[in-house]
């Protein structure tokens, strides 16, 4: 089953290729979900400490730790990408990740925070419900990922990567593709919100079909892994959409 996740893709092409008949410990649901807890507990907590140091250097330097920021996020992606790559190395890089996924995105909350108290707190919660509820949603099947909903998720994540490639390559010259205040741009942040809580649909059913497969142990870690790729996305896209409001 297809995913806008690229680490959930990683799952399904190689669930054959990894499928051992039994020969060596499986990955399960519970085990899955112990690793995404631990993952997201070392993320909130990188992310705090983050929060705290770039608190202390905008206060002493009057700017964003923009070398704590920038810095994590390419290690981060540097990982994400050796992490699908390499799914037998998500014992290690798995947490890596975590911490530097969470360096990244406390730095960038405490810039959002300074500007409007309380939105942090706010997106992190937001961030909790909209994955409970998805979750609900998806154990009740009252949302199916059939083969539409999945073209449907995985075409609109492409074409929002493209945007975003694009708005960020106008800013560059100056210059703007995507409105940063007003209806439309709340309604755009309201639409990729919308996408990235559905991606979590497509990620919930891969993760169990990956389980069904009986893929390997390390597998709980990759699992887990690619949820809070999608996890850390959509908190984003929530906080981006909090600051619009205020």
């Amino acid at each position: 089953m297809q995913s806008s996740n690229p680490a959930i893709g990683v799952l399904t092409r190689e669930a054959g290729a990894y499928n051992f008949g039994g020969l060596e410990p499986a990955a399960t649901l519970s085990g899955t979900t112990t690793k995404a807890i631990i993952l997201v507990a070392v993320t909130l907590l990188s992310g705090y400490l983050s929060m705290i140091y770039s608190a202390s250097y905008i206060v002493a330097n009057q700017a964003l730790p923009s070398f704590l920021m920038y810095g994590s996020v390419i290690a981060a992606v540097i990982v994400a990408m050796i992490t699908i790559f390499k799914p037998t190395a998500s014992p290690v890089t798995a947490p890596l990740y975590a911490v530097l996924e969470g360096a990244a995105l406390g730095s960038l909350s405490m810039a959002f925070e300074l500007k409007y108290p309380g939105i942090v707190v706010t997106a992190v919660m937001s961030t909790f419900v909209v994955v409970m509820v998805m979750l609900v949603l998806w154990k009740m099947k009252l949302i199916v990922p059939t083969a539409r909903f999945r073209s449907v998720v995985v075409g609109a994540t492409g074409a929002i990567c493209v945007l975003y490639l694009l708005d960020f390559v106008m800013h560059l010259f100056n210059m703007a593709l995507l409105p940063q205040t007003g209806a439309v741009s709340i309604g755009i942040s309201l639409v990729v919100c919308l996408i990235a809580a559905l991606s979590l649909i497509l990620d919930f059913e891969n993760i169990q079909m990956a389980v069904d497969q009986g893929l390997p142990k390390y597998f709980e870690y990759f699992n887990a892994f690619s949820l809070l790729v999608t996890i850390c996305w959509l908190y984003i896209e929530i906080l981006r959409l909090l600051s619009k409001r205020e």
